[in-house]
């Protein structure tokens, strides 16, 4: 019977730690009389015993407990196994290899074989920070530290730096590489040497602080930090597994929103606690104390609440719900500052602050939907009432949205200072990348640019501040004032790669309507969608009422969003519901009566492919439900039909001005996949038909009417879509506005998320 999956990932981790161990070892003996060479104990008739009496002396002498006491419990669990002798061989010979080779052991190699067999990323929510992003984000969290005389060991050494959810350190490697180079630029400042052994030392063990609840990940932690300086001998690192789910249920890392002192998992199965950590003075301690924090740096868990929720994915069902259950109950009784429906980030988020100093920093990996999503509200609260929200940093590359390994989730960098309530916040400064860095060096250089480029603000201002290394243009920058921060405004900043679109759609939301070239030109009134008419159920709630048929009932649909298909703002039903008689498994029965009063011939898309869609609104004949649009319906008001109303929303949702919104109020997944999420739909503006005449009311009915059976271009070629340029011109032509929206056509049809090339920008430019 072939191995599962499970046995295969686990086999990978194990022989990963094995010979990561093996390569310590050898580094190890090159420095160290009492540690046996590898080539020499692996020679003996019984390699496992061999290797473990060497790696015990090294516990017991010289400390390197999170490499050597998983790697010990692994190879007792293994004893007796058949072929292990010969199988430790064969890694032992590629371990000799790698050691030969001196500059691999300074580059994480294991962390990044590591995260290429790592199969549990979607249940643990571990996406590793890639090397390039950590440099960029500890490049810019540390470039300046009040107090701290970067030349002078003993400055530093009152440094206290923490990430919470370490994975293979990549992040605190990032801050022992960034603290080092500081301390090289001051030394030769002053026309003095550096101290690098001693900056290791103190670093590894005063400074820095790491945890996590994957003992793979937190035993590679501890092998890349000490690479970095292998000729240091290292009392202590401080780097900790927590255990996670058990009896009562554990949280890892969250276990200390209740408190600052905790266990430490002892043992590779789970155990809360155990034989502990022996130190110098022979006290036994299985407890760890978090400090407070000058420092917190974390790319946290981004596993959410909803969509199955994987909150906790690793553990069995049954665990699971109680310890979802638990940080429900943490949350709420502690009062902590965290939405846990956008996930674990949240909660980490609010931890790192409980933990950080007056004047400390979090520098932060997060979602992209940070900016703008709904559940993310309550941290931009606690980052804008709090914080100078230092730098945000995002990336408009195609295929390189995100900052971590593993996934293609659109992520965002985040640098904040936490400031006295009597101190005024500075402007953010967000970055928005069109390419992204691909090594160290390229980040340093590109953090360094960051420094010394002055940003532009959206309000009373032209142009555009560019980010260009040499003569190459790798993004813009654009300042936002601490009021908007504090307002939980975060969107329009980084809604788009050029800072001309980000203009258009911040002066839109402020009802005033921006060209290019141009300037000011009108003020126009708009209205949140919800002030029109009501979303209806969404997608979860229709399959829990009805299910999909292809006889006829009496219950019309609307099912998929094909863009092959649709393509017209016009649209008949294709397909019908029928109620279902009883709940499906696992779930509640919904009122298919109450599901259908909520019906509507107007639909709002409630996902799109930005590279591929052709309308964003559809209006259907008849009332309808949706399994991927939002239906909304609409009555009529102050005596203008509901028919007139539905012809103009869905004339405007479709019209460059109305799609620019929609695209600066997504909560954005990966790259163009993003939802609409009901809040936020119901917060984008509409043009308000109450408030235009009946002469402008029948000029954009009859442009519907005209134009709503003609089929539209895909969004990426909107600059030469004549259906598009059309609905364009009736608006304007309704609103008295002279002149057209080229422009603005020109800029979205070489926009990344469209155009799917970062590219057509520098082509564009370059032109």
């Amino acid at each position: 019977m072939p191995p599962s999956a499970d046995d295969l990932r686990v086999s990978r981790n194990a022989a990963l730690t094995l010979i990561n161990a093996m390569i310590f070892q050898q580094v190890l003996a090159s420095r160290k009389d009492q540690v046996r060479l590898l080539s020499r104990t692996i020679e003996d008739e019984n390699p496992s015993e061999s290797l473990l009496s060497a790696w015990d002396l090294i516990l017991k002498e010289i400390d390197y407990v999170p490499i050597f006491a998983l790697a010990c419990e692994i190879l007792r669990e293994l004893s007796g196994t058949p072929g292990l002798e010969d199988a430790l061989r064969t890694l032992a010979q590629k371990a000799l290899r790698i050691t030969s080779r001196r500059a691999a052991l300074r580059h994480d190699l294991m962390g990044r074989i590591y995260h290429r067999l790592l199969a549990d990323a979607k249940y643990f929510g571990a996406f590793y920070t890639k090397v390039p992003a950590a440099t960029l984000l500890l490049k810019l969290a540390l470039d300046k530290w009040d107090g701290i005389d970067w030349a002078k060991i003993e400055d530093i050494e009152k440094l206290r730096i923490a990430d919470l959810a370490c994975g293979t350190g990549t992040l605190l490697k990032s801050v022992l590489q960034t603290i080092t180079d500081n301390h090289v630029r001051a030394r030769a400042a002053q026309n003095e040497s550096p101290d690098l052994q001693s900056i290791h030392r103190v670093l590894i063990e005063k400074c820095l602080l790491g945890l996590d609840v994957i003992p793979y990940a937190i035993h590679l932690a501890a092998s890349a930090l000490a690479m970095h300086a292998p000729d240091v001998h290292f009392k202590e690192m401080n780097l900790y597994t927590l255990p996670l789910h058990g009896k009562p249920p554990k949280l890892g890392s969250l276990e200390f929103l209740t408190g600052g002192e905790k266990h430490v998992q002892a043992d590779l199965f789970g155990s809360p606690t155990g034989p502990g950590r022996t130190a110098e003075d022979g006290e036994v301690h299985d407890k760890i104390k978090l400090p407070a924090l000058d420092l917190c740096v974390m790319n946290p868990p981004f596993t959410r609440s909803v969509g199955g929720n994987l909150l906790f994915g690793n553990a069995p069902k049954r665990e699971r719900r109680k310890m979802q259950a638990e940080l429900k109950k943490i949350v709420s009784e502690r009062g902590v500052p965290a939405n846990i429906t956008a996930g674990l980030a949240p909660v980490f988020v609010a931890l790192g602050h409980k933990y950080l100093k007056w004047g400390g920093r979090l520098a932060l990996v997060l979602p992209r939907a940070l900016l703008s999503g709904v559940a993310w509200k309550e941290t931009r609260l606690l980052l804008g009432h709090n914080y100078h929200v230092e730098h945000v940093v995002v990336s408009h590359e195609p295929g390189h949205w995100n900052f971590s390994e593993n996934t293609k989730l659109s992520e965002c960098l985040v640098v904040a200072k936490w400031i006295p309530n009597d101190e005024t916040a500075g402007p953010t400064t967000f970055v928005n990348l069109w390419v992204n860095p691909r090594t160290s060096i390229e980040a340093l250089t590109v953090a360094n640019t960051i420094k010394c480029t002055k940003g532009v603000q959206l309000h009373g201002e032209s142009g555009t501040s560019e980010l260009k290394v040499g003569s190459r243009k790798i993004g813009e920058v654009i300042l936002s004032p601490s009021n908007r921060i504090r307002k939980t405004i975060w969107k329009e900043e980084a809604a788009f790669a050029q800072t001309d679109l980000c203009r258009m759609a911040y002066y839109l939301a402020e009802g005033e309507l921006y060209i290019p070239a141009r300037g000011r030109v009108g003020k126009i009134d708009l209205v949140p969608l919800e002030s029109v008419g009501d979303l209806g159920p969404d997608v979860r709630d229709i399959h829990d009422s009805f299910k999909a048929t292809s006889t006829h009932t009496a219950y019309a649909a609307f099912w998929g969003h094909a863009t092959d298909l649709v393509q017209r703002m016009a649209e008949t039903p294709n397909g019908y519901l029928n109620p279902l008689a009883r709940a499906k498994k696992g779930r509640h029965l919904r009122d298919p009566h109450l599901m259908w009063s909520r019906a509507g011939r107007l639909l709002v898309a409630e996902r799109l492919r930005l590279n591929t869609a052709r309308v964003v609104s559809i209006r259907v004949d008849r009332q309808v439900l949706s399994n991927t649009w939002w239906p909304f319906r609409i009555e009529s008001l102050n005596e203008v039909p509901s028919e007139e109303i539905e012809c103009i929303i869905a004339l405007w949702l479709n019209s460059s001005l109305g799609i620019l919104l929609i695209m600066a109020n997504r909560v954005e997944t990966e790259g163009a996949w993003v939802k609409l999420k009901k809040p936020i739909l119901e917060a984008v503006p509409v043009l308000n038909p109450l408030a235009l005449t009946a002469k402008q009311r029948r000029t954009l009915v009859k442009a519907y009417r005209t134009l709503s059976k003609l089929a539209l271009s895909p969004l990426p070629d909107i600059e030469h879509d004549t259906v598009r340029r059309q609905i364009d011109q009736a608006i304007m032509t309704a609103l008295g506005v002279q002149g057209d929206l080229a422009p603005l056509r020109e800029l979205l049809a070489v926009e990344p998320l469209l155009s799917g090339t970062a590219q057509s920008l520098t082509s564009t430019a370059s032109s």
